[in-house]
C-alpha cells in the first residue's frame, strides 16, 4: 500500500502543478481527489507516527496547533469562499507534513515523489524555454497571465519557488542517499532543469531563496561530517561554514543580472528590487490593517479588501498596477487574515521543526548505514527546502497555491525527525488502526475534490481552454457559469456570469425583451456576488451600471454611492465615482434636453464636477486619458452654459 500511496500522492503533485498551480480553488479538484486517495492508502502506515521521536511530536503538535487556529478564522471568515479556499491549503499541507513523515526515508513511495519532482522539472524546463521565444505559450492553458516564463504555472514566482524547492530536495538526495545510478541520473537532470527554471525566470526573490537553501544544504553537510566525525572534517566543516558566506556575497550579483534582463535602470536599488515599491507598500498596509484586529485577524484573504480603505491615494501613485489580494508576503498575511497569534503560532511551528529537525540530525545513530543516508538525505532536504520557501514566501504569495502547499508540507514533514521502523512491523489491528480517523477525513476531502472538480470541467472551456467561449458564444458560456456555480457557489463565478448577461444583452438585433432578460439577470448576479461577497466594490459598480440599463436609476444610485464607500481610496483602481458621475451627466443631460428640467439638471452637475474632482484627486482620470479630460471639459461647458443663462440650481436629494 505504501507504493499505491506514494503513486497517488505523485499524481497529485503533478495534477497540482499541471491544472492547479494557481489560487482558484476549483482548479484544485483534480489533484485533493488523487490526495485523498493518497491519504486513504496510506493510513495503513500511519502506526509508524506513534513510534516517532517525542521531539518530533512536540513539534507535529505545534504544527497542529497552528493549523487549527486558522481553520477556526476560516470557518469565521467574513467571505466564506475564502475560508473554503485557505481551509483547502491547510488541510492539504497538514496531509502532506504526515505523508512525509510517516512513509519510510528508503520506501517506494518517497522515491516516486522525488523521480515525479525531477520529470515535472524537466517539463517546467522545456516549456519555459519555449515560452522565452513564444511568451503566449501557455499549455495546457489558452493564455496566463505574466509575461516571464512560468513553465507550467500562470506565474514566474510559482514556477520559481516549485523549482527551488524541486532542486534542493533532490539535491539532497542525490548527495546522501544510495539510490540506484538510474535514479541518481534523474535526480541530477531535475536539479540542473530546476536551477535552470529559478535563473530563467526571472524571479529575484526565487534566486534569493535558491541561494539561501543551498547555504542551508551546506550547514546540513557540516553537521553530518562533525556528527560521523569522517576524515579531514575540519576542513569540511569549514567549506561548509564559508559556503553560505560566499552565497550571501554572490546571491546579490545574480539579482543584478535578473533586473538587467527585466529592464531595470538601476539593477542595485532596492526599490526596484520590490518592483516599484510595491511590496513595500503593501506591507505597510498589513502592518496597520493587522492592528486593528491583532489577535484574531480579519478573515481569509481580508487584505484583499482591508487595504482599499487603508489606501492614501495623495501619498501612493502606483496602486492602479497592483490591485492584489495577496500582500506578497505570508507572513504579515497570516497576521491580517488571522491575527499576530496565528502568524507567531505559525513562526513557532516553522522554529520548533527547524530545531527538532537539527536536533535530530545531528544525534542520527542509526546502524544501518543505506538507511541513515536516506534519512539524511529527507532530512536535508526537508530543512533547506523549508528555509528556501518560507523565504520567498516573505516575498510572493506562493503558499496560496495548492502546489505550494503539499511541497510546504513534505518539507515539514521531511524535516521533522523519524525512527524507521523495518523490523518492527504489529500486527493487522494496529494498522488499521490509524484507518477509522484518516479514511473518513480522505473520503471527504475526496468528495469535496469531486465537486471541485466538475465544476472546473464546466468551466474549462468557458475560461481556461482554447475553445474561449465566454468570448465567442456568451449564451453558451454563461449556462456553463451557471451549472459550475451550483457545483462551487462563489462570488468571482457569479459576478462573471452578470457580466457575461451583459455582453448578451449588448448583442445586435436582440429583441428588447430579451434584452431586458439578460440584463435583469445580471442584476440579480451581481445581487448574489454581493451576497456572497460583500466588500468587493466590483459587484455593486457593475450592478449600478446593469440598473441604470434598466432605468432603476434610485437602485443604481445606491449601489454607486455603496461602491464609493467600499473602495476606500482605491479610486484609481476601480474608479467609483469616475462612473457614477458619467452615468449622473448622461442621466441628467437627457433630463434637461428631453424633459426641460434645467435647474435639477444643474444641480446634478455640480454633483458631477465634485465627483470628478475628487476622482482626478485620486489618480481616477490618469489611466483614461481623454476621454476622462473630455468628460471634465464637457461637464465644465454645460454648468458654464445653465449657469450663464441665469438658471438656479436645485438641491440634491
Amino acid at each position: 500500500m505504501q507504493a499505491i500511496s506514494g503513486l497517488f500522492f505523485s499524481l497529485s503533485l503533478v495534477l497540482a502543478v499541471v491544472l492547479g498551480g494557481q489560487t482558484i480553488d476549483y482548479t484544485w479538484g483534480p489533484a485533493l481527489v488523487a490526495l485523498a486517495l493518497s491519504l486513504a492508502t496510506g493510513a495503513f502506515q500511519m502506526w509508524r507516527l506513534g513510534k516517532q521521536p517525542k521531539s518530533a511530536w512536540f513539534a507535529f503538535v505545534v504544527i497542529l496547533v497552528a493549523s487549527g487556529w486558522i481553520l477556526w478564522g476560516c470557518w469565521g471568515s467574513p467571505v466564506s469562499e475564502y475560508g473554503r479556499s485557505d481551509a483547502l491549503l491547510v488541510v492539504s499541507a497538514l496531509i502532506s507534513c504526515l505523508w512525509a513523515w510517516a512513509m519510510p526515508a528508503r520506501g517506494l513511495a518517497v522515491r516516486f515523489i522525488l523521480a515525479a519532482l525531477a520529470l515535472l522539472g524537466l517539463a517546467n524546463l522545456g516549456i519555459a524555454l519555449v515560452q522565452l521565444r513564444d511568451p503566449a505559450f501557455a499549455w495546457p492553458f489558452a493564455s496566463r497571465p505574466a509575461a516571464f516564463p512560468s513553465g507550467l504555472f500562470g506565474h514566474y514566482n510559482h514556477l520559481a519557488d516549485f523549482s527551488l524547492v524541486s532542486a534542493l530536495l533532490l539535491t539532497a538526495r542525490a548527495l546522501w542517499a544510495r539510490d540506484s545510478l538510474v535514479e541518481r541520473i534523474v535526480q541530477v537532470l531535475g536539479v540542473v532543469a530546476a536551477v535552470t527554471c529559478v535563473l530563467i525566470c526571472g524571479s529575484r526573490g526565487g534566486a534569493l531563496s535558491l541561494g539561501a537553501g543551498v547555504g542551508v544544504l551546506s550547514l546540513c553537510f557540516g553537521l553530518i561530517t562533525w556528527r560521523d566525525k569522517k576524515r579531514n572534517s575540519g576542513v569540511v566543516i569549514a567549506i561548509a561554514v564559508i559556503a553560505p558566506i560566499l552565497i550571501v556575497l554572490l546571491v546579490p550579483l545574480a539579482i543584478a543580472k535578473i533586473q538587467q534582463r527585466r529592464g531595470a535602470k538601476n539593477p542595485g536599488e532596492i526599490t526596484q528590487v520590490a518592483d516599484d515599491r510595491f511590496r513595500l507598500m503593501f506591507a505597510g498596509y498589513a502592518i496597520q490593517i493587522s492592528s486593528s484586529q491583532p489577535w484574531t485577524g480579519s478573515g481569509s484573504r481580508s487584505f484583499g479588501w482591508k487595504k482599499n480603505a487603508a489606501a492614501d491615494p495623495e501619498k501612493e501613485k502606483i496602486s492602479d498596477q497592483f490591485n492584489d489580494d495577496f500582500v506578497h508576503n505570508e507572513l504579515l498575511q497570516a497576521a491580517v487574515d488571522y491575527g499576530w497569534g496565528g502568524a507567531l503560532l505559525i513562526v513557532g511551528a516553522v522554529m520548533m521543526t527547524g530545531l527538532t529537525g537539527v536536533a535530530g540530525l545531528a544525534g542520527r545513530d542509526e546502524a544501518d548505514p543505506s538507511q541513515k543516508a536516506a534519512m539524511d538525505a529527507v532530512a536535508c532536504g526537508g530543512l533547506a527546502a523549508m528555509a528556501g520557501t518560507l523565504l520567498h514566501s516573505n516575498l510572493s504569495f506562493v503558499c496560496h497555491t495548492l502546489p505550494g502547499a503539499m511541497y510546504l508540507g513534505l518539507a515539514f514533514g521531511f524535516a521533522l525527525p523519524r525512527r524507521e521502523l523495518t523490523r518492527e512491523i504489529p500486527g493487522m489491528a494496529v494498522r488499521l488502526a490509524p484507518c477509522l480517523l484518516f479514511v473518513p477525513g480522505a473520503i471527504l476531502l475526496g468528495l469535496i475534490g469531486w465537486r471541485a472538480s466538475q465544476a472546473y470541467h464546466t468551466l474549462w472551456p468557458v475560461l481556461f481552454g482554447r475553445e474561449a467561449t465566454e468570448r465567442s458564444v456568451p449564451a453558451i458560456a454563461l449556462d456553463h457559469m451557471q451549472r459550475a456555480m451550483e457545483l462551487w457557489p462563489s462570488s468571482e463565478l457569479v459576478g462573471r456570469s452578470g457580466h457575461l448577461s451583459r455582453v448578451a444583452a449588448a448583442a445586435e438585433n436582440l429583441p428588447a425583451a430579451e434584452q431586458q432578460a439578460f440584463l435583469t439577470q445580471a442584476v440579480n448576479s451581481y445581487a448574489t456576488a454581493i451576497q456572497l461577497n460583500p466588500y468587493d466594490p466590483e459587484w455593486p459598480l457593475n450592478r449600478a451600471t446593469a440598473l441604470s440599463l434598466l432605468g432603476r436609476h434610485d437602485e443604481a444610485e445606491r449601489d454607486f454611492e455603496r461602491a464609493i464607500e467600499i473602495q476606500g481610496g482605491m479610486e484609481r483602481n476601480f474608479r467609483a465615482r469616475y462612473h457614477f458621475a458619467s452615468y449622473l451627466y448622461q442621466r441628467w443631460y437627457d433630463a434637461w434636453v428631453k424633459e426641460r428640467r434645467a435647474g435639477e439638471a444643474l444641480g446634478q452637475f455640480l454633483r458631477v464636477r465634485e465627483l470628478l474632482r475628487v476622482s482626478a484627486q485620486q489618480n481616477g482620470l490618469d489611466r483614461l486619458g481623454k476621454e476622462g479630460q473630455d468628460l471634465v471639459k464637457t461637464v465644465e461647458k454645460t454648468i458654464r452654459f445653465l449657469e450663464g443663462a441665469q438658471i438656479r440650481p436645485e438641491p440634491v436629494h
